[in-house]
């Protein structure tokens, strides 16, 4: 069973860039996130990222089950491989799955392990699955020096990935403000560039409150 944690999902600027295909259903993926948090996150407070192809309907039809498309058998094999120091590429038999921690040896960030290099990086095979909807999960927010603003930064390999996808329905959810980031004045602006590229949305956890949607504008 998932742990019964209520989240708020934060849609950042969402209305900037409009989900092409169907109409995301926030409560849905909130679930799908806190699914990954208890079967997939090697241990609490670890960053990892994750992405997951599925049907339409996963991301839009609150009555759907992710475990029908990606059971806790598969989940805590994709858990085992990262926690092991490897990458999950197609991992599973469904081959609908990528999964990596950072690169401890070269500080690669796991979100640019699963982006890059583009036209032959782990997001580029997932695509080629049959799924219509692709959820990309960073526990972490994209971190400003790095991921975004640096020359190691994710944006090329996100846009990589919308531009092959640009009638499909693909989201971005990250948990936690990376720690270092936390005081920036400027981190919504420097979010921006991510969701110009890719609708962004954080999840947050909020006791006894059920799943609602927030839009920061």
């Amino acid at each position: 069973m998932i742990s019964q944690k209520w989240l708020v999902v934060l849609c950042l600027l969402h209305l900037a860039i409009p989900v092409t295909r169907g109409v995301v259903n926030t409560v849905k993926l909130a679930h799908m996130i806190q699914y990954f948090e208890d079967f997939v996150q090697p241990k609490p407070g670890a960053q990892f990222a994750i992405a997951l192809a599925v049907s339409e309907s996963q991301c839009t039809d609150e009555h759907t089950d992710v475990r029908d498309v990606f059971s806790e058998a598969d989940a805590k094999h994709v858990n085992g491989v990262i926690a092991g120091g490897h990458t999950c590429v197609l991992c599973t038999p469904a081959e609908n799955v990528i999964a990596a921690r950072p690169d401890g040896k070269t500080k690669e960030h796991s979100e640019h392990i699963l982006l890059f290099p583009p036209g032959n990086s782990p997001m580029d095979k997932l695509i080629k699955s049959k799924g219509s909807c692709i959820v990309f999960y960073s526990y972490n927010s994209p971190c400003v020096t790095k991921c975004i603003s640096s020359k190691d930064n994710i944006v090329p390999g996100l846009s990589n990935w919308i531009n092959l996808r640009k009638e499909e329905t693909n989201v971005f959810v990250f948990e936690t403000i990376w720690q270092k980031d936390k005081w920036r004045k400027d981190l919504d602006k420097e979010f921006l560039k991510v969701n110009a590229v890719v609708p962004l949305y954080r999840s947050k956890k909020v006791n006894n409150v059920s799943p609602q949607l927030e839009v920061d504008i």
